[in-house]
């Protein structure tokens, strides 16, 4: 497994959040925000920018955390949640977010393109059949595009927790669809991420986010929650997941703000990663 940052839980700069990449030795990072604006949202002028970024500090581009399906399932509304400096999309513009999310993809030769759920309803039970048919049509257009679609259990969307997920997963058969893990999304549900969650994943995880919540429903540093994160490490090691770690800190209450919170968290991530026996690929 390799390490990766999320850039904007560095800085909205991303000269300044890449150069805190190459200090920490990261060689891999997951576009989302840059400047105030998400990465598919942004001009062909502003893509140019950002892959000179990227490239003059040798660095790869592991995944596109695109906002698809960040969006109501029926009619509009504000939205439930961050939507990390995405344009606000409707339910009929998503299939144009996502082929953009394919075009931005491609610029950076990354591997990934992340998916949401439509924003939670009341009874997520009540929707899981259109959210598993929008996702399988999604995951068709993603293979034809030579790319994989990453669904990421987020609290604020449909698909929270790995059972929710799992349900999806089982009914859309297409290889270029995986689970994004995120074991502090499911912890901020109130429910047991590992083992309880990761257990109806586990064999679908093609990219994880690591962030940690404390016993208050706060972001705190990796291992300083309530996550078992030494044994879902392992665990994932043993399941035979050899690809990114992305840090996803959200927590920046805290002197430094994000890129203090990041460093931390980097930190603690490593030293979680010795005493649990994993190795990193550097």
């Amino acid at each position: 497994m390799q390490l990766c940052v999320i850039t904007d839980e560095i800085s909205q700069d991303l000269d300044h959040a890449l150069g805190v990449c190459e200090e920490l030795g990261i060689n891999t990072v997951e576009l989302r925000a840059v400047g105030g604006v998400n990465v598919v949202s942004h001009d062909e002028v502003g893509l140019g920018r950002i892959v000179a970024a990227v490239e003059d500090r040798g660095l790869r581009v592991g995944a596109i955390a695109s906002p698809f399906l960040k969006c109501h399932v029926y009619g509009d509304g504000a939205p439930r949640g961050a939507t990390h400096s995405a344009v606000p999309a409707t339910r009929a513009e998503q299939w144009a977010v996502l082929e953009r999310s394919f075009e931005v993809a491609r610029l950076f030769s990354a591997p990934l393109v992340r998916a949401f759920s439509f924003w939670r309803v009341e009874d997520p039970t009540s929707v899981r059949e259109e959210v598993a048919r929008v996702l399988a049509e999604a995951a068709d257009r993603t293979a034809a595009a030579g790319l994989e679609l990453g669904v990421e259990n987020e609290h604020a969307c449909n698909l929270a927790t790995g059972d929710e997920t799992a349900w999806v997963l089982d009914r859309v058969p297409s290889q270029a669809l995986g689970a994004i893990w995120d074991p502090g999304n499911e912890a901020a549900m109130g429910s047991e991420p590992y083992p309880g969650g990761y257990a109806h994943v586990r064999g679908r995880v093609v990219h994880v986010h690591l962030k940690d919540i404390d016993e208050n429903g706060e972001w705190t540093r990796l291992g300083a929650g309530t996550i078992d994160y030494a044994g879902q490490l392992r665990a994932l090691i043993d399941d035979g997941y050899e690809d990114l770690l992305s840090i996803e800190t959200h927590y920046e209450k805290r002197p430094g703000g994000r890129e203090a919170a990041t460093r931390e968290s980097v930190s603690a991530l490593r030293a979680l990663c010795r005493d649990a026996g994993v190795e990193l690929t550097e």
